[in-house]
């Protein structure tokens, strides 16, 4: 019996593996995205660069954080909301993507936007099943089935990070330096983005690989000066973005 395997990675690379077995090979773009505070929608595409079609769920949930930073993810009904509800859904939640295709699904929020919020969005590839929402026939299920081969197929999915940010956004960061560090601190409501976020040496050079930091509202990151002199990035603030350079006159 063909066995069907689903990994979910929170990564922008991945491997796919199988014994010589078809399967859909996803790719979602950005790991992170922004419902800006002008907006309430998002188009996110997804890319099929598989061999056979991809059936994909989009699930959602809701990352809440605690005082301390901690989180929890609550589960979000992928329904239409009313005006009386608050929360992010798709639209359409299941997407038939045809191989070497792509298709876009809606992210839409609506509700209360006084704070920000936070929510995980995941494309789970899956085979199609009987009285699912695919709304494909017992034909075409059948007709997928064989297409993936026998064996185990390794199918990967993709879990995103999606920001709604406040309708009055407001960015206050402030940059402190003391004996051991660096600290950057988000004293606005929404959240900040140190992109391209590298230590370097006293001069600035011979830099480590950039990487992305998101700064929450009201928290702060601190960057160690024994492990790096200096720290260059570019600071994003909703639309408005400009470089830093910390321990560089």
């Amino acid at each position: 019996m063909k066995s069907i395997v689903i990994a979910l990675i929170c990564c922008a690379g991945f491997t796919w593996s199988t014994a010589q077995a078809a399967a859909p090979i996803l790719n979602v773009g950005s790991m992170h995205d922004y419902v800006e505070s002008d907006k309430g929608t998002l188009l996110k595409r997804v890319r099929n660069s598989g061999d056979i079609t991809a059936f994909v769920r989009v699930e959602i949930t809701e990352i809440v954080f605690d005082a301390d930073g901690k989180h929890v993810e609550r589960a979000v009904e992928n329904a239409r909301i009313g005006t009386d509800k608050s929360g992010l859904v798709a639209s359409p939640a299941r997407m038939i993507i045809p191989a070497n295709g792509q298709q876009a699904t809606r992210l839409i929020y609506s509700g209360d936007r006084t704070q920000e919020k936070y929510y995980r969005v995941r494309y789970v590839p899956a085979a199609p099943e009987k009285n699912d929402d695919f709304a494909i026939s017992s034909e075409e299920r059948t007709k997928y089935e064989k297409e993936l081969s026998a064996g185990v197929s390794v199918m990967t999915g993709f879990g995103t990070v999606v920001y709604v940010h406040p309708v009055n956004a407001q960015y206050a960061t402030e940059f402190k330096e003391e004996a051991g560090g660096y600290t950057v601190r988000n004293n606005g409501n929404s959240t900040i983005i140190l992109d391209s976020f590298k230590g370097c040496d006293a001069k600035g050079q011979n830099c480590q690989p950039g990487r992305i930091i998101h700064v929450r509202p009201k928290r702060s990151e601190t960057f160690s000066k024994a492990e790096q002199p200096t720290y260059q990035f570019k600071l994003i603030e909703g639309n408005q973005e400009k470089p830093i350079r910390l321990g560089l006159k």
